[in-house]
């Protein structure tokens, strides 16, 4: 559903452009990149943060594995941490639509800014810490959160459960924590790194439209014209992923057991630490505000904000 707001009309011009784009068009990463990096201005926030960064960066950042295969698992916090704030979330609440224009992403609301901090506070940790400092070579910030329960299914994979990239700019990163064990759900998410998403994005399929997508491996092989190897992610209560979502080709892994509860995080460049800048109010709800400004510097009108 298009909302009747001031939004709602660049939303509707924007369904209506990609309704006449063509299924494959090995163009259309440079004209996404184009439009987030240059014209809507997210590089030069990059560069605007990366100038007041005043901590040093870690002295292996070049060889980060989020900078040079895109993701990285790693455990965040222990299964008994993860069951507690998942319980403390859940309590009492009903699921929800989390996303102002899907039905499909479903889960609870985010309202109480003590659980919040709590729940980022146990998710990026020290080893996050420095994969994202590499990443960005400056401070980030918490753009959005979202804890999702996804229920199982054996119907057809939804558009999430098919190979895809998000749009976005070049620079950020999501992390997913998954607070409920594979052996409860059998879910997860796979990835081609970084090297495989680019042979397929020589075909035009990348950002392809919802219709276009497919959860085949062996078909995204076959238009790459070379092997392609997955890595699939069976997680543990409390592991995470951190991933380039908008140059790294990644599919859900639809759970078949059981919900899979799941934390993520969408982050960004940021001129101040993520704990200030959350303080300050810098980051969006996605029930109510589109997932991308029209113009980074509103990040700064955000940054800018009275503290909470």
């Amino acid at each position: 559903m298009i909302p009747l707001n001031r939004h709602g009309p660049g939303i509707l011009l924007r369904k209506l452009k990609r309704w006449f784009e063509p299924d494959l068009d090995p163009h259309r990463v440079g004209k996404v990149f184009d439009e987030f990096d240059r014209v809507r201005g997210f590089a030069a926030w990059q560069d605007h943060c990366r100038a007041r960064l005043q901590r040093p960066l870690p002295d292996d950042a070049a060889q980060a594995a989020v900078v040079t295969e895109g993701f990285t698992t790693l455990p965040v916090m222990s299964a008994a941490s993860a069951a507690e704030l998942l319980a403390a979330v859940s309590r009492d609440q009903e699921v929800e639509r989390l996303k102002r224009d899907s039905a499909k992403l479903e889960g609870y609301e985010l309202g109480n800014p003590a659980l919040v901090r709590r729940l980022l506070e146990a998710s990026l940790t020290d080893a996050v810490d420095r994969q994202c400092l590499s990443f960005f070579g400056s401070e980030y910030m918490v753009y959005w959160y979202a804890l999702s329960r996804t229920s199982p299914s054996n119907a057809p994979a939804s558009v999430s459960f098919r190979w895809h990239c998000d749009k976005g700019p070049h620079a950020h990163l999501k992390l997913l924590v998954y607070l409920n064990d594979y052996s409860e759900h059998g879910g997860g998410t796979s990835y081609l790194n970084l090297a495989g998403s680019a042979h397929v994005a020589r075909t035009g399929y990348m950002f392809a439209r919802g219709r276009r997508r497919t959860d085949s491996l062996a078909e995204l092989a076959r238009m790459a014209g070379s092997e392609l190897a997955a890595y699939d992610h069976h997680p543990q209560a409390g592991d995470a992923v951190l991933f380039q979502p908008a140059r790294v080709l990644h599919s859900g892994i639809t759970p078949r057991r059981g919900p899979r509860y799941v934390l993520a995080l969408c982050l960004l460049p940021s001129p101040l630490p993520w704990r200030e800048a959350l303080a300050r109010g810098a980051h969006i709800d996605l029930r109510t505000d589109p997932i991308w400004h029209d113009d980074a510097r509103e990040l700064e009108k955000r940054l800018a904000g009275a503290a909470r």
